[in-house]
């Protein structure tokens, strides 16, 4: 009997386990209030993820509307939630992202992960949450296969697809301008408010700012594209002295962040020169986690200060 009884109870564990493993559906049911406590982004992917979950809901995806529906809740907790990983096998029977979103969705990513670190969560954080979730929507409607392979829903795909970009296209005019450093009291304006910026004055030297993941001296991928512009600049005029400078936020120690911001300085040199400008003509110097572009406390990780600034001086300016 008591044998039985073991049985009886590791069979009902086994289902309680299995529930809890795959997704059901119930997430949706539970709606919980829009917090005022949270950041005006983390509101905006509340209010962004909650609809979505619903109308996947609606469609019988059960995984997508717990998925979004969880992200929803976590934001409105004032937890840091990503947009999905572009290389990551979803749950829950779907499969892995068609061959043919690939390359679009990890360029994507990229780029919005770089808006993410201009600051674009704080700028513009309606637009910048409508973006990354028409990206979980787009990831997700690309790992939906039919019966022979290919795409489920192609139109699904692109209306995401369009979402993003559209909503990308809302972002990027008002963010910190990469060649002109003296605008970057584009910070103080309130989000979603204020005018994209303006062309910088005649006769400053080129400036342009990169910047980088935490505790990371590795060039992003946005990061390669703005030092190879600088680069091709930099080598119109053969006289032209370029200076770049790094610089840390202050989540380490000052002496490690002094070395990082120096790390920094050398690998967009290192760039600069495999792009052809000659060594001679760069130099290089760390600030650490002096000169914030965004002032913060001891050990708080800013994006927008992990940076490195780099200026040409051209003949004649």
């Amino acid at each position: 009997m008591f044998r039985s009884l073991k049985i009886l109870l590791g069979a009902l564990l086994l289902v309680f386990v299995a529930a809890c493993a795959h997704p059901d559906g119930f997430e949706i049911r539970s709606h919980p209030a829009a917090s005022s406590q949270v950041s005006a982004f983390d509101q905006a992917l509340y209010s962004e993820y909650w609809p979505d979950a619903a109308d996947e809901s609606g469609e019988d995806d059960n995984f997508a509307s717990d998925l979004h529906a969880k992200k929803g809740k976590a934001a409105n907790s004032g937890a840091t939630v990503l947009p999905e990983e572009v290389d990551s096998t979803p749950l829950g029977g779907h499969k892995a992202v068609h061959e043919s979103e690939l390359a679009g969705l990890t360029d994507a990513r990229g780029r919005l992960m770089g808006f993410m670190d201009r600051g674009a969560r704080e700028i513009r954080p309606t637009w910048t949450a409508r973006a990354q979730v028409a990206f979980d929507c787009w990831k997700e409607e690309a790992s939906e296969r039919n019966a022979r392979g290919g795409v489920l829903e192609p139109a699904h795909v692109a209306a995401c697809k369009g979402n993003f970009n559209a909503a990308m296209a809302k972002v990027e005019p008002f963010l910190p301008p990469l060649a002109m450093p003296e605008r970057l009291h584009m910070f103080n304006l309130m989000p979603d408010q204020g005018g994209p910026p303006q062309p910088a004055m005649a006769g400053a030297p080129d400036t342009y700012l990169v910047f980088f993941d935490w505790n990371k001296a590795d060039l992003t991928p946005e990061a390669l594209g703005i030092v190879r512009t600088a680069a091709a600049n930099a080598k119109k005029s053969g006289s032209a002295r370029v200076e770049v400078t790094g610089y840390a936020d202050t989540s380490g120690s000052p002496d490690y962040n002094q070395r990082l911001s120096r790390r920094r300085a050398d690998a967009v040199k290192a760039e600069l020169v495999k792009q052809g400008v000659a060594g001679k003509n760069v130099t290089t110097i760390g600030k650490g986690e002096t000169e914030l572009l965004v002032p913060t406390p001891d050990g708080v990780r800013e994006p927008q200060n992990r940076r490195a600034r780099i200026v040409i001086h051209v003949m004649g300016k």
